[in-house]
């Protein structure tokens, strides 16, 4: 039996309730509810009491608080349009008082089966008067009669608690916007120390997992042909491995990456089993939100969010905020892209510089080529990082560049030079090191190579009189490399070497042109080769 309740009368009079309690003393959002529903199985006779609200995305109810018997079998259930009484409330925005709830076929039992019992559910209203959801009550399993007083409570008790709710709720939406803002900012910032698309692919994944409820994240590439490939997950390890599983062989582009690819732009499924290209083996994602990556025009990749086994209101906030992380991903790639290219064009450039240095000197072709490679092995066995390797590299390039202000009689002189012209062709390290301090891109670990490679161990080089660790690494290990070269190099004053004869030569002057490690190291490079080396 249905009973129809009239509280126009009631609704003017003194509340018995201190919505103090409800009001006031709540910490947060959730916490509105709960305490609601705590107060409401007091002041009433009912044996649970359940707060629901209206998801307008699924048209489901979702029970999000609950107190008295089976309050934990209750919380977090979703009931679609029909099921449970609550939507006879939702839809009348009034009190609906059933005195036996199992004679309702769209009642719902948290046991399982019709049990008897009293059903009151009001109206959970905002402050504007719209219904959020219902707070109901129930007497299952008790003799217990709610009535007229029970509704009054419930209604009075249901519309501080909406008007709280909404509050904390706005609240807490500045809240999170502020700290995505920041968490933004903080990106932003971060991805402009990052050199490596890896690491940015890293960052952005990780903070958009920490400022939302989804479970994954992980980032598609796409490639000239249009094909997908998965780069980068993170999140749950053990999903994530499924997950990665799965989509590593997912070349061409199906449902939600397929339909970002083909509109170019962010897109948002809040139950995903329901889109129609829906791939099985991601059957455990139940909503997705992603948006396009590019470069220039062209997308060059997707990066997502995903929600497991349950599906995941997305506001619209968060698919704004994946917009702008995708943004500045796109930005960090681009800075790295161009930084490469410019990279590649000085390496270049400065590696022509060195070729024309050698032919002017009168070297072997390839001399700077070979020196550079040598160089390379070298620094790795010595334990080098990249950073030094890119020095060592340039240095190789550059190590004769002072020799463009000396003249052809000096360079090509097939006999000894006097003591004046040898004074004037020493003088090349210390010009091309005051050449290169004009250019701010040069590092001064490249100068040193330039400046110092002629020094030596004992202290009887040149220019300075630099001597054994004084003399920069970096220098000391190119000595030994530019020295075996123009040994083994047929030259205007003197023929080639071979392999062995430069070794010996080289061995004769550990500790004393040469640093002994260095030199050391040096000779395991060849192995065993020596032979084919002589040859």
């Amino acid at each position: 039996m249905t009973v129809e309740i009239d509280l126009s009368a009631q609704l003017g009079q003194k509340p018995e309730l201190d919505l103090q309690t409800v009001v006031l003393l709540a910490q947060s959002a959730d916490d509105v509810f709960e305490r609601c529903v705590t107060l409401a199985l007091q002041k009433t006779r009912a044996t649970t009491v359940v707060i629901v609200l209206h998801c307008a995305e699924f048209d489901e109810l979702r029970v999000v608080a609950a107190a008295g018997q089976r309050a934990a079998a209750a919380t977090g259930r979703r009931l679609p349009r029909g099921q449970g009484l609550g939507w006879h409330v939702l839809a009348t925005s009034a009190p609906y008082l059933v005195e036996e709830a199992f004679s309702h076929t769209e009642a719902h039992f948290v046991a399982g089966r019709p049990r008897s019992g009293m059903y009151l559910g009001v109206p959970l209203l905002d402050p504007e008067g719209q219904v959020l959801g219902v707070l109901s009550a129930d007497t299952t399993d008790s003799d217990e009669v709610l009535g007229t007083a029970d509704a009054r409570l419930l209604l009075l008790l249901g519309q501080a608690a909406g008007v709280a709710y909404s509050r904390w709720k706005a609240l807490e939406d500045a809240q999170r916007s502020a700290r995505q803002y920041q968490q933004l900012a903080y990106l932003s910032a971060r991805l402009e120390t990052l050199a490596r698309p890896d690491d940015i692919a890293r960052e952005a994944l990780k903070m958009l997992l920490a400022l939302s409820e989804f479970d994954i994240g992980a980032m598609m590439t796409v490639d000239e042909d249009g094909l997908a490939h998965l780069s980068m997950i993170q999140g749950d390890e053990d999903a994530s491995s499924t997950l990665a599983a799965a989509l590593a062989n997912m070349n061409e582009p199906r449902g939600l990456v397929a339909q970002v690819i083909a509109g170019n732009r962010s897109a948002a499924i809040s139950d995903y089993h329901a889109h129609p290209d829906s791939p099985p083996e991601l059957k455990r994602v139940r909503s997705i939100l992603a948006a396009p990556l590019r470069s220039g025009t062209r997308i060059v990749g997707v990066i997502g969010l995903l929600k497991l086994d349950t599906p995941h209101l997305i506001p619209a906030e968060l698919a704004a905020l994946l917009d702008m992380v995708a943004a500045r991903v796109d930005r960090a790639q681009e800075r790295i892209s161009t930084f490469d290219q410019m990279r590649q064009m000085r390496e270049a450039a400065l590696r022509a510089v060195g070729r024309v240095l050698e032919g002017r000197d009168g070297e072997t072709f390839g001399h700077t080529d070979r020196v550079t490679a040598l160089s390379l092995r070298l620094g790795r066995i010595l334990g080098l990082d990249d950073a030094q390797l890119q020095h060592l590299r340039w240095g190789a390039y550059l190590h004769d560049i002072g020799k463009v202000t000396l003249g052809d009689d000096i360079l090509r002189k097939p006999g000894p030079l006097t003591p004046q012209e040898r004074a004037l062709m020493q003088k090349h390290v210390v010009l091309g090191d005051h050449m290169l301090r004009e250019e701010i891109f040069v590092p001064r670990e490249v100068r040193a190579i330039v400046r110092s490679h002629h020094e030596r161990w004992d202290g009887a080089g040149y220019p300075d009189g630099l001597s054994g660790e004084t003399i920069p690494l970096l220098a000391r290990i190119f000595s030994v490399v530019d020295v075996y070269d123009a040994l083994i190099s047929k030259r205007p004053y003197k023929p080639a070497w071979t392999h062995a004869q430069a070794l010996d030569e080289l061995r004769r002057g550990a500790g004393s042109q040469f640093d002994p490690h260095a030199l050391a190291c040096f000779e395991t490079l060849f192995g065993h080769d020596r032979d084919e080396h002589d040859g």
